[in-house]
């Protein structure tokens, strides 16, 4: 139920807070815009019933359209470290039975990181922008969450094969990947991908270098038109979400 959330019922949040949980779960349960992009995605791959993974979760708006997919996944592995967001994550995918959903950040090694969650003025949490890092510039809202490397989390959960990967991670992807060169380099799953150069920057890495990341190990950069079609590119341009196939 609702009312026995750990958000709900707890003091580190205020009143408009939780407000605004209240308002982003119903958002989120009723939002359908990610299911044509999630069957575009899905589609790249060759597998009838993807091995899918959400790195970067969220409240669950990609998880679930990936579980509502025309191509049915075998199983979708949920990847969220806010605790915030994460409560709702669980609600939405609570009866979806092929998602598994794990609260914790993944990175190129294995501990404990400062999650920090921008806050408005307003005093509402900007739930898009939970990251990493320490450039932050005013009030945010801060919680330890364990690390694990990529390849060590797949291992653990007996995942020897992926499908298809999502990853929207506040400009840490490049961790994500040194924490993944067997999934990489030799699983080679289907990658959507959020590349910003001003977030990639906060790890000391670039828009640019993550980019040549996927086209140095061999695969091909696409990003989608408006009708999900498939128009290629050569190099990072004013996108922001980028698809790569192995070649």
């Amino acid at each position: 139920m609702i009312q026995s959330t750990p958000i709900l019922s707890n003091d580190s949040y205020s009143f408009g807070q939780k407000a605004r949980w209240l308002a982003l779960l119903w958002r989120t349960w009723n939002d359908r815009r990610l299911y044509g992009v999630a069957n575009a995605i899905m589609a790249q791959s060759p597998n009838p019933h993807p091995a899918v993974l959400d790195i970067g979760a969220n409240v669950g708006a990609f998880t679930r359209a990936f579980a509502k997919a025309g191509r049915k996944p075998r199983v979708v592995l949920a990847v969220e470290p806010s605790s915030y967001v994460f409560s709702i994550l669980a609600i939405v995918t609570r009866r979806i039975r092929q998602v598994q959903r794990h609260k914790i950040a993944l990175s190129d090694t294995e501990g404990t990181v400062e999650l920090q969650t921008p806050v408005k003025a307003s005093g509402s949490l900007r739930v898009g922008l939970s990251h990493i890092g320490g450039d932050t510039v005013g009030n945010t809202f801060s919680e330890t969450v364990p690390t694990k490397r990529l390849d060590d989390f797949l291992a653990e959960h007996g995942m020897d094969s992926i499908d298809v990967v999502k990853m929207d991670v506040e400009g840490a992807e490049q961790l994500v990947i040194d924490g993944a060169p067997i999934l990489l380099k030799h699983v080679r799953p289907v990658w959507y991908v959020e590349i910003d150069e001003s977030r990639a920057r906060r790890f000391g890495d670039s828009a640019q270098m993550l980019f040549a990341t996927f086209t140095g190990n061999g695969y091909k950069a696409y990003r989608f038109a408006d009708d999900f079609s498939l128009l290629p590119v050569t190099d990072i341009g004013a996108a922001s979400d980028y698809l790569f196939l192995p070649a």
